[in-house]
C-alpha cells in the first residue's frame, strides 16, 4: 500500500473548489517580467492536523522563470545597470545551480547582456536544457572543491571577469542587491498577505538572500517575528556556519566560509534536516497536499510543520517554496533514480517495484 492508498485523516476534507477564481481577477501584463513577484501564498491544510499554528507557503514558482531567482536575477542586473556598474554591451557571468541563471537570462533578454553560468555537475537536466534553450551558455565548475582551486566555480567566474573585460561577475552571494531585491518585494508582500499577522518566517538559508532579505523586512514591521534559516544537515555540517552562529569555542578565530549574504544579526534560528528525509517529506507533500516543491522547499515546509505543534495558538508560519518540484522528476522524485542512489527505502514506499 503506497502513502498516497493510506487512511490518513490528514486527508479527509480534500474537495474539488465549486468554481474556478473570478475571472475580472486574472492579472493583464505589459511585458513578462511584470510576472516577477505578487506570488500566491497558499495555506497548508492537511500535513499539521490538530496544531495549533496555522502554516502557509509562498510559492515562488509561480515567478515567469519558475523560482525565487528571477526576483535577485532582475534586482541585481537593474542595481548594476543603475550605478553604471554593468556596462552596455557587456556579458552576464556567475556561478549557481541554474535557478539564478534564468533570472539573469531573463532580465539580460530584456536589457541586451548576454548570460554565462558556472555550473557544479549537480545542475538538474531540465535545468541545464533551459537554460540553453534561454541563449545562456554553461561552464562547467565544480562546489566541492576549495576556493583556491582551478575548477571551484566562484574561482572560474572570478578568472573569467579578471580576463575578458566583457566579462561582469554578479556576484550574487555577496552583492547587497540580492537582499534588497527581497526587501522591496517578498518581505512587502509576505506582510500584506498575512495582514500583518506573520510570526515566523522559514526559508532556505542558500546565499542568505531571501532568508536575511525578507527576515529583515518583516523585522522591521515586527520585531518579534522569528527569522529561521533552513538548510541540509550534510550541508550546515561542513561548513562553520553553526559554529560561529552558535558563538560556540573558538568562534571568534574562524574565517566564514558561508556567503555575506548571510545575515547572521536577522537569523533566529538555523534548523537543519537531512537529504533523505526530505527526499521523503517532498514525496509525502506531493501525495497529501498536492504541492510540487523543490527540496529546499520541502525542507522548509517539513520544519515549519514540525514548528506548528510548539508554537502559541493563532501563529501564523510562513515557509518560502524557492522553486518547483518539476525540475527534481529525473532525480529525487523519480523512483528509478533513487533506487539507483540509495534511497530504494523512499522509492519503495511511493512507488512500489513492479
Amino acid at each position: 500500500m503506497t502513502d498516497a492508498d493510506s487512511a490518513d485523516p490528514a486527508l479527509e476534507g480534500w474537495a474539488l473548489p465549486t468554481a474556478f477564481r473570478d475571472p475580472a481577477h486574472a492579472p493583464v501584463a505589459a511585458d513578462a517580467l511584470e510576472l516577477v513577484g505578487g506570488t500566491p501564498l497558499v495555506r497548508v491544510n492537511r500535513l499539521a492536523p490538530g496544531a495549533p499554528g496555522t502554516i502557509y507557503v509562498k510559492l515562488d514558482q509561480y515567478n515567469i522563470g519558475g523560482s525565487s531567482k528571477d526576483r535577485i536575477g532582475i534586482g541585481i542586473v537593474r542595481s548594476a545597470i543603475a550605478s553604471g556598474e554593468l556596462r552596455t554591451g557587456q556579458r552576464i557571468i556567475d556561478f549557481g545551480a541554474g535557478n539564478t541563471a534564468i533570472g539573469y537570462a531573463l532580465a539580460g533578454l530584456a536589457t541586451g547582456h548576454p548570460v554565462t553560468i558556472v555550473s557544479s555537475p549537480s545542475l538538474s537536466p531540465e535545468k541545464a536544457n533551459l537554460l540553453r534553450f534561454l541563449g545562456v551558455d554553461i561552464v562547467p565548475g565544480r562546489a566541492d572543491v576549495p576556493s583556491d582551486h582551478p575548477e571551484n566555480w566562484a574561482a572560474i567566474a572570478e578568472r573569467y571577469e579578471r580576463e575578458d573585460p566583457s566579462n561582469w561577475w554578479a556576484r550574487q552571494q555577496s552583492t547587497p542587491a540580492n537582499p534588497q531585491s527581497h526587501i522591496e518585494s517578498t518581505g512587502p508582500e509576505v506582510w500584506a498577505q498575512t495582514d500583518g499577522a506573520v510570526t515566523h518566517w522559514l526559508a532556505a538559508v542558500a546565499t542568505g538572500g531571501t532568508v536575511s532579505g525578507t527576515g529583515r523586512y518583516l523585522k522591521t514591521r515586527n520585531p518579534l517575528v522569528q527569522v529561521i534559516a533552513t538548510d541540509f544537515a550534510e550541508k550546515v555540517d561542513d561548513s562553520n556556519l553553526r559554529q560561529i552562529f552558535e558563538r560556540r569555542p573558538g568562534w571568534e578565530e574562524l574565517e566564514r566560509d558561508f556567503p555575506p549574504n548571510i545575515e547572521l544579526d536577522v537569523i533566529d534560528a538555523i534548523e537543519t534536516r537531512s537529504r533523505a528525509e526530505v527526499i521523503d517529506y517532498g514525496w509525502h507533500i506531493a501525495r497529501t497536499e498536492g504541492l510540487v516543491l523543490g527540496l529546499s522547499s520541502a525542507l522548509s515546509l517539513k520544519i515549519a510543520v514540525d514548528l506548528a505543534y510548539r508554537v502559541d495558538p493563532g501563529s501564523v508560519i510562513v515557509a518560502f517554496s524557492a522553486d518547483s518540484g518539476r525540475d527534481y522528476v529525473s532525480r529525487e522524485y523519480n523512483a528509478d533514480w533513487l533506487r539507483e542512489n540509495g534511497f530504494a527505502e523512499i522509492a519503495d514506499t511511493y512507488s512500489p517495484a513492479s
